[in-house]
């Protein structure tokens, strides 16, 4: 991806600080704390589930969760609910990724049978999340520094499979809301 993540809209609005994240989620972790965090895990791993179902890249699905992250950092779960948020970040992550527009029918059905919103609903929650992030939708994630850091050590072979799903597994925290990703991936290889 070109451009320069310190003069990207990623750098200047959406890496926070942990103070700030914590204020943001005052209203949530007040009555939830543990569950609060069992509740983003359990949303990130139906976004990549559902990115599984309709064959996204791993980049497409990491995008939706980043977006999933922003929106919640700012609102309550309350808000909107994450079960309709879940699959209008993955829609709107295909596009902004340029994997292609998900049909209707084909999102609408990877959701499950027992989703309750149709696809009409999807694009109202697609204008409340793009407002939310002032249109801000670039996301640099750490998968390239990761594999430059990789190819530096040598390791390739044995440590590039066991690095890429420790990067999967920081989008199930705010790790992508706190540090740059170049960050991320020097401390997986750490």
């Amino acid at each position: 991806m070109g451009g320069n993540f310190w003069q990207s809209s990623y750098y200047l609005q959406w890496i926070l600080d942990k103070q700030d994240l914590l204020k943001e989620h005052h209203k949530d972790l007040k009555f939830l704390s543990a569950e609060y965090w069992k509740l983003q895990i359990f949303f990130t791993n139906v976004i990549q589930a559902l990115g599984e179902h309709l064959k996204l890249r791993q980049q497409v699905i990491a995008t939706a969760m980043v977006y999933f992250k922003r929106f919640y950092a700012r609102y309550s779960l309350k808000s909107i609910d994450p079960v309709l948020m879940a699959p209008t970040c993955v829609f709107l992550a295909s596009k902004v990724e340029e994997f292609g527009v998900i049909s209707n029918t084909r999102l609408t059905a990877a959701a499950t049978s027992e989703f309750p919103y149709r696809m009409n609903h999807i694009l109202e929650c697609e204008f409340c999340l793009l407002e939310l992030m002032d249109c801000c939708l670039i996301v640099y994630h750490p998968y390239s520094p990761l594999l430059q850091h990789v190819q530096d050590v040598g390791q390739e072979d044995m440590l590039l499979p066991l690095a890429w799903r420790i990067v999967n597994d920081t989008y199930r925290m705010d790790l992508c809301l706190l540090y740059p990703p170049f960050m991320i991936a020097l401390y997986i290889i750490d």
